[in-house]
């Protein structure tokens, strides 16, 4: 596989913009990190209280490792990332307008890595509502998005952590994973030394970037969700609900008919699919 480089990935990236977009990825390489997104907000609070973040760190800059310790997922949870297996970073951008909602810039990132696998591998994902993309009926995806509001209107910055399973680690997946996780190719060691992840990467900055001035989510995020028609479990304010999800609205909200045939829009929390 090809190792991860800084200037190839600003090359592949510079052949794949053509100058259709002012912004460019700055990357920042590390061979092994705790987390990517944990580093990006050390970074920030290391800046005296009140700068302008972006007058110290370039909009677009990428936090890129091979390997992660301690990589995370929402909801507290930990997302494995061995070296030499897929791509873990995380994106720090300056929200646009008056896009103050995280989730809409998450489904911008769902969308984007799905078009970068199509235009790179020639292959089709399937997204999961909300961070979530899934091949052959495994997770093999996941996407944080973390950030502060600048007021009540805006979002200040937001990182967007990525990681992406593209090979089996060679231990193999924990057993709690096994049945859950998946990857993005079987193990060939031929194909393997095919794969190029500056490439890849510098297709999701791409597509990402592109997306970055919309403040409602994309049709095909929301038409081909896995989640549209299901039954699902959800908690709000500390009650749980079932119900099944009609649509995803344009915030990238479900809109979920509940048993007792009530409306309710859900943004946050756990998500899962039951039957009824």
């Amino acid at each position: 596989m090809e190792p991860l480089s800084s200037t190839e990935i600003l090359r592949f990236y510079q052949l794949r913009n053509q100058r259709c977009l002012s912004l460019e990825p700055h990357v920042l390489l590390f061979d092994e990190i705790d987390s990517t997104n944990t580093e990006c907000k050390r970074r920030i609070h290391e800046l005296p209280y009140g700068e302008d973040i972006f007058s110290h760190i370039s909009e677009g800059t990428v936090f890129l490792s091979d390997y992660q310790t301690a990589g995370r997922g929402r909801m507290g949870k930990s997302f494995l990332s061995p070296k030499g297996s897929g791509l873990y970073f995380s994106i720090l951008t300056k929200p646009r307008g008056e896009i103050k909602n995280p989730l809409v810039l998450t489904c911008h990132a769902a969308v984007a890595v799905k078009r970068a696998v199509k235009e790179v591998f020639d292959i089709e994902l399937s997204i999961k509502w909300v961070n979530d993309l899934f091949y052959k009926g495994k997770k093999l995806v996941g996407i944080l998005a973390e950030g502060q509001l600048s007021d009540s209107t805006s979002l200040a910055y937001c990182i967007m952590g990525i990681g992406i399973n593209l090979f089996l680690p060679e231990s193999g997946f924990p057993e709690e994973l096994s049945g859950i996780a998946g990857t993005l190719f079987d193990y060939h060691e031929e194909k393997k030394e095919t794969i190029n992840r500056n490439q890849f990467l510098a297709s999701i900055l791409f597509h990402y970037f592109s997306l970055l001035d919309q403040d409602k989510v994309e049709e095909e995020y929301r038409k081909e969700n896995i989640l549209l028609t299901k039954d699902i479990l959800f908690t709000e304010n500390h009650q749980e609900y079932r119900g099944r999800v009609e649509a995803i609205l344009e915030d990238g909200s479900l809109s979920v008919r509940c048993q007792e045939d009530s409306m309710k829009i859900v943004s946050s929390g756990e998500v899962k699919e039951k039957f009824l």
